[in-house]
């Protein structure tokens, strides 16, 4: 009973604690903004190049391929 409550409180803390950094983050990627993950850049154009994407062309949750 005392482990199951100590792992409540834990990950209640981790949430808490983990909120106003992935908060930040998350605004950052939506005002288009540098951010820490931006190495990853090449690679992500790289998988759209070899699926086909067009990063230009905006598309719906109807659209098919």
């Amino acid at each position: 009973m005392n482990a199951e409550i100590t792992g409540v409180i834990v990950m209640f803390a981790i949430t808490v604690l983990l909120a106003v950094p992935l908060g930040k983050y998350i605004a950052a990627v939506f005002k288009g903004e540098k951010t820490i993950l931006d190495f990853i850049a090449p690679f992500e154009r790289f998988v759209y190049r070899i699926c086909g994407i067009d990063v230009t062309k905006e598309m719906n949750w109807k659209h098919t391929c």
